[in-house]
């Protein structure tokens, strides 16, 4: 737990400073990226509790990157879309990425990189598969 909240300070701030957005706030704006269409569908995607993603999505919306539409079978529900402006700013996240990896990992042989990258989507994977087999 403590190495994922070291790499969360770590990015927090680049992300904050370049892109105006923090870590929780680019998973739902990736969630929505990647088809998550509703709120509820970016909190299972992202294991985020309901109420965070409702608050995000309505700082998201006012910041111009999605947008709330009505969903047209059902008008109780609405859909999330990314506007262009989302768009760009997701597209602007790997490479501010990347610089945040090569500053505090730049130091060590890519292929220890690769292997450890391998490792955590190893990890990544075999989670998911948990959660899918929970009761």
């Amino acid at each position: 737990m403590r190495l994922s909240r070291r790499f969360r300070r770590a990015l927090d701030e680049p992300l904050l400073s370049e892109l105006g957005l923090n870590v929780k706030e680019l998973l739902v704006l990736a969630a929505v990226m990647d088809g998550a269409q509703t709120p509820g569908g970016v909190a299972a995607r992202q294991s985020l509790p309901a109420p965070t993603v409702s608050r995000i999505v309505g700082k998201l919306v006012e910041m111009g990157l999605i947008v709330r539409a009505a969903d047209p079978v059902d008008l109780r529900r609405f859909e999330l879309r990314l506007t262009p402006e989302g768009e760009r700013r997701r597209e602007r996240v790997r490479e501010v990425a990347e610089r945040v990896v090569d500053e505090h990992f730049g130091h060590l042989p890519p292929e220890r990189l690769a292997q450890a990258r391998r490792a955590l989507e190893d990890l990544h994977a075999a989670l998911e598969g948990a959660g899918e087999n929970a009761p």
